[in-house]
């Protein structure tokens, strides 16, 4: 799979952008301290600037990275407490969406999500599985 196809897999091009360098820096492929160049990354995902551009705002707005006098956006030298803190964040806000999401879905949409639960339970619950899942089984 291209660059160019990671980014058009799933949401717009500069959350799609987003999301592929939050996880190269979370990973350490793009370790503390490197320069985010716009038009290098431009050109590695054959984008334009402009998505390239907000998403290193993105990044800059969610601590991964910082904007630096005369070197431009960086990637930011997170500590592990501040990666368990974005990581507490970001449950609490996904915890918020999911109860809004529930309390505004349709009759049609429950029904569907209680029976992508029970096919879960039932995976989970099968001999393979639950040796996998479920340590001890």
């Amino acid at each position: 799979m291209t660059e160019k196809h990671k980014l058009t897999a799933n949401g717009t091009l500069s959350e799609s952008l987003h999301r592929i360098l939050a996880d190269d820096i979370i990973s350490g492929r793009l370790p503390p301290g490197i320069r985010l160049d716009e038009m290098s990354l431009a050109e590695r995902f054959e984008v334009s600037r402009t998505p390239v551009r907000e998403s290193l705002q993105h990044l800059v707005a969610s601590g991964l990275a910082e904007k630096k006098p005369h070197r431009g956006v960086v990637v930011s030298r997170v500590t592990r407490d501040q990666m368990v803190g974005m990581f507490e964040t970001m449950a609490e806000l996904e915890a918020v969406c999911a109860r809004l999401a529930s309390e505004r879905m349709r009759p049609d949409e429950r029904r569907q999500l209680r029976e992508l639960h029970v096919g879960s339970m039932n995976y989970a619950s099968s001999s393979p599985a639950r040796r996998i899942l479920i340590p001890g089984s």
